[in-house]
Formats: structure tokens, sequence, C-alpha cells
């Protein structure tokens, strides 16, 4: 009995891909050393999902990963977090460069970046390449569907967080590979304009409001049927309720989500937020909003293209 359980042992051991790892890693790209956090669950196979988590303006990767708690559901089922790090432009901040005005000369392709860094973490651990996603919060929202305009040949599909339709994005986008899209949006973010700001009164550079940026990715998949449900306002002391609308066509497996938070701010929705680390982030946070988990309902909809 003894021997048949180590033949069984080392049958399956090979297949698993490495020992569990969670930390910052370093990536060279374009002469710099960029960085980076990883997670990688114990129970992680090959041919795993890969899901990358991107984060917003002034933001960390590794705050982002602390409030999504992607890892947590990474954990649970079976794949590898990947959370690139900005630079930091002439404000002092950190950033991607999705073409907002004040980035307009800086040189730094985070495009590149991403689907560089995209790439080698998926051949390092053996991960699937129909399965690799991205997901962010704000300016890292924007990169996402920057790579639903660029990226099909890397990403399956995209979940941006309370980020915008930049017109430079839209304006070069390849719409005959466009991707599915998952948007969730509050109605009353003071950030990323629900309206939008065509005219750039904002100084970030033109950007849809979040109707069009939904019908630009719905006719560009050649989408033609519509559902839409109110969810459960599980916590109506949070002042915003959620509508789904569902874009689909018989014919066509690419899907466009849209979760409209009435009332809802510039927040990721669920957000956990260490109060002893971020005192002044957990107040805001906890005023989001609070029926769902933005970050279940990102890996429910990239479920769905598995």
């Amino acid at each position: 009995m003894f021997k048949l359980l180590l033949i069984a042992l080392a049958l399956v051991s090979p297949l698993t891909l490495c020992d569990a790892f969670t930390g910052e890693k370093t990536f060279p790209h374009e002469g710099l050393q960029r960085s980076y956090w990883l997670h990688v669950p114990a129970n992680v196979m090959p041919d795993a999902p890969l899901v990358v988590v991107i984060h917003g303006y002034t933001s960390a990767a590794k705050y982002i990963m602390d409030y999504s708690q992607m890892n947590d559901i990474a954990d649970r089922e079976g794949f590898v977090v990947a959370y690139p790090q900005g630079t930091v432009d002439l404000r002092g901040n950190t950033f991607f460069n999705v073409g907002y005005d004040f980035h307009r000369d800086s040189a730094v392709d985070d495009l590149s970046f991403i689907r560089e860094l995209t790439l080698y973490v998926r051949q390092r651990y053996d991960l699937s390449p129909s399965k690799t996603f991205a997901t962010g919060m704000s300016n890292g929202a924007e990169v996402a569907y920057m790579l639903a305009c660029t990226s099909a040949d890397i990403f399956r599909a995209v979940a941006p967080v309370a980020g915008v339709l930049m017109k430079g994005i839209a304006d070069s986008c390849n719409t005959s590979k466009a991707i599915p899209v998952f948007e969730i949006h509050g109605t009353t973010d003071d950030i990323s304009l629900w309206e939008g700001d065509m005219d750039n009164t904002d100084g970030y550079g033109a950007y849809y409001d979040l109707p069009s940026s939904t019908q630009f990715f719905v006719e560009a998949m050649g989408l033609t049927e519509k559902t839409s449900i109110s969810l459960e306002d599980k916590d109506p002391n949070d002042g915003s309720s959620i509508t789904f609308e569902r874009y689909y066509a018989p014919d066509n497996n690419r899907q466009v989500w849209f979760y409209i938070i009435e009332g809802g701010g510039h927040h990721w929705p669920g957000a956990e937020i260490p109060w002893w680390q971020y005192p002044g982030d957990w107040i805001r946070g906890r005023s989001g909003n609070r029926d769902i988990s933005a970050s279940e309902e990102v890996w429910s909809f990239f479920s769905q293209y598995l």
C-alpha cells in the first residue's frame, strides 16, 4: 500500500506548477526595472487562468491587491494573479500611460509593458493562452479598455471598474477584434464622470460617457440582444443599487456586461480596505456600494470564457 501511495504521489506531483508565492518581483522593460506583485496559489495547475489586475492613478499594485482581495478568489478557483506597478509622472504620481493630456510627452509605453509582462508570467508558470484576463480600477480600467481594443491576441476578456473610454483609445480601436467587456461604474462618480468629458473640461483628455462606451463595444461585436435586471439591494444603507445590463447575440459567444451602480461613486464595490493601513481610504471605501464584491463579479464574468 505504501509503495502504491508513493507511485501515486510521483504521478501527481509533476502536474503542479510550483510552490505557492505572494510577493513583489521585477521585470526589465525598455531600460527600466518595472515591478509587479504576483500571487501563485498552492493549488495552481498547468494551463490555469491568469488575471492581470491594474491599479489606478496615484495608487499602487500592493494597494489594489489588498483591497480587491482577488488573491482569495484565486486561491479558491486556482488561477494566478499579476498586479503591474505603474511608473511616476512629472507630478509625482504613479500612473499608466493611456493618453491623458498631461502625459502627452511621456515616453512610457505601458501597453507594451503589460503585454510583455503578461506573456512572461504566462510562459513562466505554464498558464493558458486562452484564459488570460485583465481588470483594473480607474486609470487601470482605462488600460483594460486599451487592451480590449489592441490585444485580442493575448487577452480573452476585460473588466474595467470606474474607468472611462478615452477618445484616443476608441479612435484607434481595432473593433473587428474587440473582446468581451464587463463595465462597472457609478452614476455619481466625480472622477471618471458618468456623463463623460468630450470637451476635456477636466484636462485628462476627451472621453465618452458610460452608455456610449458600452454601445461602442456592443456595436463592435455585433450584439443584437439585451436583458436588464435589478440586482438585490443587499445593503440598503449604502445609498446605491445596481442595474445589470447584458448584451449578447445568439450566434456570438462574446458579450458585454454593464453594472450601473445608481448613486455609486468612484469605488471598487465591496472593497475590503485594511483600516489600520489606509484609514482615510477605509472611511471613503466603506461609503461605496456594498451589494456586491466587484472582484467576485469580475471573476464570474471571466468564468464565462474558460
